[in-house]
Formats: C-alpha cells, structure tokens, sequence
C-alpha cells in the first residue's frame, strides 16, 4: 500500500456506511481503485509529450563576392564569413533542433544543436542548460549559452528572426560570438509603463579567430556582464557591458610564420590581458516600419587595436514584401601604440585592424508563416586612408593586395525557416 493509500484508505472507512448503502465495494476493491486513480495521476504528469517541446530553425543560403583577387599564396580573397568569387552553398547554411523540457513548475533543461555547413554539418550542442525560476519575475540558468553581447546574440543563428540575410558583419564580427560555458540571471521589471529586462551573468568561453596567418584561440576567462532591454510602446533599447580575462597563446605561429618561439612569447602572447565589450541598440518597430542602430567595441589590453562597429538599417513591411537599406561602419584604432611592443607584435595589431563601410540594400519576401526568402547585396568602401591600409572585413593587406579600387559587392540568397 502506498503512502497516499494509508492516508486516504481512514478516510474511505469513515464513509464506509455511505459507500455500502450505495455499492456493495469491499476495501480491497477501493484499495485498488485508489491505486488506479494514483498511477492514472502519475501517468498524466510524467507523459513526455506533455512536458517536452521541440522548436527547429533552418537556413540555406547561396553567397559569394565580385572579387577576382588571388591572395600572396593564390587563393581566393575572401570575405569575414569564408565567402570567396565561387559560388558557395555552405557559408551561410546552417540547421538546429532546441528541446525543452519541463522538469516541474518552476525548473526547465533546455538542449539546442546546431549544424553548420561552413563546417561540414557537423553538429555541435550550441546550449544546453538548467533554468528554474526563483519567482515569477526572476529566473536563473546555468550551463551552455550563447555569449549575450549584442542586441541580436540571443538568435544570431535564425536567420528568420531579422530581415537581413546575415547580422551586420561590421558590428557583429568585431567579436566573433560564440558561446559561454556559466551562468546568468534575469530579472524582469516594470517602471511605469516602461518594461525591463536586467540580465547579469558570468563563465568562461574560447573564441577561435583566422585574422592571423593561422588560426588562433582566444581563451576568455573571468567573463562577467550586464545587459538592459527596455521597451516602451514600438521602441526598445538595448545596454550592454562585459568585463573578461583574455589569454592567448602564439607561440603555435612559429611554423606558419616563419619565426622562432622566442618571437612569439609576452608581450607578442597575451596573459589574462584585460577585456572590454560594449554594446548600445534601439530599435522601433510599429508592424510596418523598422528601424534600428546599433554599436559595439571592443578593447584588449596590450598590442590589440581597440575595435568599433555599427549599422543604421531601415525597412517597411507591407504585404509580405520588405524592402530594407542599411548603412555600416567599422574602424580601429591603438595600432600605433604597438610599436613600443616590438615589431611582431606590431605586424599582428596591423592584421587586426579594420576599416570598413558599406551599403546593403536587401529584400525580404514572407513566403508563409515560418518562410522566409531574402535577396541582398553589400557593397563596401573607404577602407583605407592616410593612417590604416586594409582590405576592410576582406582577407587583410599584407596577406592579398588592396582590393580598394574593385569595389567589392558580397551577394546573397538565403530562404529562412523556423518551425
């Protein structure tokens, strides 16, 4: 007998006259109704399809530049994201599956796997995490999450969220977003008619980068952070500051380079140099028009330049059609600060710098509920003056030849889902 039987069975007894003036049921036969009704209750609440819930996104995408420019070891210049003057199928086609599941009331897991083809589709799990809420208005969550930077991080990879083909490369790519390993909370508010949504959070991450002659590994420690979304009405606005750690072992380079290990040791390697990442967005959104800013930095102590970017973008949805426009801009500065750091620290700051702007003008066509289809090209300029010569968000002079005077275009074809 269970311990829901013994504490209901004295109850039945004391109605048992009732019971027997109506049926004739001895007490192993409401023992065992009683069992029934329980494992009925156990069913209901433990049923998987009831507390488990599946969401997917998909993207196919179609890319390339106007770009016939060999670099100095003859391979195609090529743009931040891998596209090259070929045709590429890959660079922007990405699949994920997200399952939630309610463990009861107030405490979730949360596991999405992402797929990429600009990696070959190999799965990766992009988070997976435990959240529970502490009351109606704060929740906490520990785990595997996206790192929330930007205005855009938090669905960076459903390309259906947006209206454009890809988040601005001048803004976004300034830090290559990828995920955290720790923990976050939120706390949702009201200040009078204007609601918030404070979120505070730490951990640890590595973030790969390809700007130096072979790929690299920035390993991101002591991150803590801080972002603000406020919306009142069709407007809401975005604040964000994170503090990290950030070490960087080059030594790794000395065979690519050419240069021995001695070269490539502090200050040229960088040990818990102190990091900073900011982020200020606003948004209106009235149904039909939309516009939205946004801009983001970047600042490591030592050699790294110190890295800006933004956009200005524009769009009216009428019908399922939306036309947009938008405007971005990147630039550095520091790098002459790293001549005292030594001349190969120096040849690695010039590789980090960036100058950059361009004009994106997109379509995006609603082809039914969950589908989208976008067509855009980006045309970029001004990436050099009389203090930086740089081939903008493109393989970096120094590594190819300017490629200024070809004013490169970056088109694109995706069609966007999410179910």
């Amino acid at each position: 007998m269970t311990t829901t039987t013994r504490v209901l069975v004295p109850a039945v007894l004391l109605l048992a006259p009732v019971v027997q003036a109506q049926s004739p049921a001895s007490l192993e036969d409401m023992e065992r109704r009683l069992e029934q009704l329980e494992m009925q209750q156990y069913s209901k609440q433990n049923n998987w399809s009831d507390r488990i819930s599946v969401n997917g996104f998909m993207t196919y995408g179609i890319t390339r530049h106007d770009v016939h420019v060999r670099d100095n070891s003859g391979e195609p210049i090529a743009y931040i994201d891998r596209t090259t003057d070929e045709i590429s199928h890959r660079e922007l086609s990405r699949a994920g599956v997200q399952f939630n599941a309610s463990i009861s009331d107030q405490t979730s897991a949360t596991v999405q796997v992402l797929a990429r083809g600009r990696d070959h589709y190999d799965a990766e799990v992009q988070w997976a995490y435990l959240s529970h809420e502490l009351s109606p208005s704060v929740t906490v969550r520990a785990g595997r999450m996206v790192l929330p930077f930007f205005m855009h991080t938090q669905y960076n990879n459903v390309g259906y969220a947006y209206h454009w083909a890809t988040l601005p490369g001048e803004a976004y790519d300034v830090v290559p977003f990828d995920t955290m390993e720790g923990v976050d909370l939120s706390w949702n508010l009201n200040t009078g008619p204007v609601s918030h949504r404070l979120n505070v959070y730490g951990g640890a991450t590595d973030v790969p980068s390809f700007s130096l002659p072979a790929p690299v590994i920035y390993k991101v420690s002591d991150l803590a952070g801080i972002n603000l979304t406020s919306q009142w009405r069709d407007w809401t606005s975005w604040l964000s500051y994170s503090h990290a750690e950030v070490t960087l072992d080059l030594t790794d380079l000395a065979g690519p380079t050419g240069l021995p290990e001695a070269a490539l040791e502090a200050p040229v390697s960088l040990d818990d140099a102190q990091t900073y990442i900011s982020s200020v967005g606003l948004q209106y959104d009235n149904g039909a028009l939309v516009l939205m800013a946004e801009r983001t930095q970047l600042g490591i102590e030592g050699w790294f330049p110190t890295k800006w970017g933004g956009y200005v973008s524009a769009g009216y949805r009428f019908g399922p059609w939306m036309p947009h426009v938008t405007w971005g801009a990147a630039n550095a500065h520091g790098v002459s600060e790293a001549q005292s750091e030594g001349p190969v620290a120096a040849n690695f700051s010039a590789a980090n710098q960036v100058r950059s702007k361009s004009w994106t003008l997109g379509l995006r066509y609603e082809l039914e509920v969950g589908v989208a289809v976008k067509l855009e090209a980006q045309r970029f300029y001004d990436m050099s003056n009389d203090k930086i010569m740089t081939n903008g968000l493109f393989t970096p002079q120094g590594s190819a030849p300017s490629i200024e005077e070809e004013e490169p275009t970056v088109f694109r074809l995706t069609v966007d889902a999410a179910f």
